[in-house]
């Protein structure tokens, strides 16, 4: 197809270079504001008000970055790409099953998501449309959406919700994202400092200060590590082009079968049904990595390489995501927000008290901080946030997280996609009803899953390291 609008290209062009730009100042600020290190905001949260500041959006009209009115669909292009990368170079569980610390560990992140989509759902039905009659239930599904899920799933079932004529879920799933990622670590560290002074961390008396590099997110000189492996010569083909490639071929499958799917539903039955190409890339970087496997070509695919690709992706997300975000939207919807959000919250403190630390017979605590990050939008504040309490990590929360991510993978797609459907299907009322029982069957069903195989214990006690 030959390209007629080269203005269009190099548009594309410049809103790459200055979402790039922004994020490198974002670490510039993050390196050097004291506040931004306390609070260990993200950089490309930084870089993405920035943009929703001096862009197109701008609330006071300072429209100084020559960004287009398309910048905002960016999100939805490069969730595909976040999805496509998900499963290549995983090999898989590697024979591990669910055992006790593991399975705990699966009930412990799993249940916390399906609880948030539960509760979103109960709150929307039963107080808030009441309180807003034009609110679709759509709604319900923006806390655990933005909570959990962080700005990928924000972007993929916000835009999937608007393309189904839900208008605003965009705005509004990016907004409890960034409350999220930000509240999470927040409410993360006052966790830390009660924990630690009520005796319940084991290896760690008092909340140390973070190190330099955690705290600035530059590492020093004498710290620095590869941050891959070389497993493609340069000779023949760059080490990024090769995994670049991949990601980008699995996303084009996607985008090729949600098109085809479309006018196939449409020409069959009259009516266009369209699943979402995030979904079919990771299901195409499903098959294209059950092939590797089986054919031995994944010694060939170095998995930081491509997690590099994929944090890249988020980072650019995130930053077209917060940058395009309608503050009209936000603030219509600012009680709604602030009553699930608030809300979010609570439910995860319950979990994390009630349920998550009666999922581990050890560490409970250090371990539960995985299971916040993973409640606050990523994983890697759960990281950040157990490195505070287990700087050298002997609670294996990490390890067990990646393990129960493995098998909680296909429940999380499934509320990703699943309660957008029904709501646009059977109606706001009625598909949301039919969303809330669900969730709570789901939670009830987990629930009582867990404590058969005792990952989870209601009579235990949390434990105390120190009086």
């Amino acid at each position: 197809m030959e390209l007629t609008m080269s203005s269009a290209i190099w548009q594309v062009m410049i809103d790459a270079a200055i979402m790039g730009g922004l994020l490198v100042v974002g670490e510039m600020i993050r390196a050097k504001v004291k506040l931004f290190q306390k609070i260990l905001v993200p950089p490309a949260v930084i870089a993405g008000f920035l943009a929703l500041f001096f862009g197109p959006k701008s609330p006071w009209g300072l429209c100084f970055l020559p960004l287009s009115g398309s910048f905002g669909t960016y999100a939805s292009v490069l969730i595909v790409f976040v999805f496509a990368a998900t499963p290549l170079g995983d090999k898989g569980s590697g024979g591990k099953t669910l055992n006790r610390e593991t399975g705990g560990m699966f009930f412990n992140i799993s249940g916390i998501a399906v609880l948030q989509y539960a509760v979103g759902m109960t709150v929307t039905l039963l107080f808030l449309m009441k309180m807003y009659p034009e609110m679709n239930s759509a709604f319900g599904l923006m806390m655990a959406t933005g909570f959990y899920g962080g700005h990928g799933t924000a972007a993929s079932v916000g835009s999937m919700l608007e393309n189904m004529g839900i208008t605003g879920m965009q705005d509004l799933g990016n907004t409890t994202a960034t409350i999220g990622i930000v509240g999470g670590i927040l409410t993360g560290m006052l966790l830390i400092n009660w924990g630690t002074r009520a005796g319940y961390t084991h290896y760690v008396e008092d909340p140390k200060e973070l190190p330099l590099s955690m705290r600035t997110g530059l590492i020093p000189e004498e710290e620095q590590k590869p941050s891959g492996l070389a497993t493609i010569n340069n000779i023949c083909i760059d080490q990024m082009a090769f995994h670049l490639g991949l990601v980008l071929l699995c996303s084009i499958a996607g985008y090729e079968v949600c098109q085809w799917f479309k006018g196939f539903t449409k020409g069959t039955f009259g009516l266009s049904i369209e699943v979402p190409a995030f979904c079919l890339s990771l299901f195409a970087g499903l098959i294209l990595n059950l092939i590797l496997n089986k054919t031995g070509g994944q010694k060939y695919i170095d998995r930081p390489t491509i997690q590099r690709i994929q944090g890249a992706s988020t980072d650019f997300l995130m930053v077209s995501g917060i940058g395009s975000m309608n503050t009209k939207v936000v603030m219509d919807y600012a009680f709604p927000l602030i009553v699930v959000c608030l809300l979010g919250f609570l439910a995860n403190w319950f979990w994390f008290i009630f349920v998550g630390g009666k999922t581990a017979t050890k560490d409970w605590f250090e371990r539960n901080m995985m299971s916040w990050g993973h409640a606050t939008g990523v994983a890697a504040t759960g990281v950040l946030l157990q490195r505070v309490v287990d700087p050298d990590l002997k609670s294996r929360g990490i390890e067990d997280s990646g393990i129960a991510d493995i098998f909680n993978r296909p429940i999380i797609i499934g509320l990703q996609v699943i309660p957008p459907i029904l709501i646009s299907t059977l109606g706001s009322v009625k598909g949301g009803w039919f969303t809330c029982g669900i969730s709570w069957a789901i939670v009830i069903a987990m629930w009582i899953i867990s404590w058969a195989f005792k990952w989870w214990d209601p009579k235990m006690s949390l434990k105390k390291y120190r009086v």
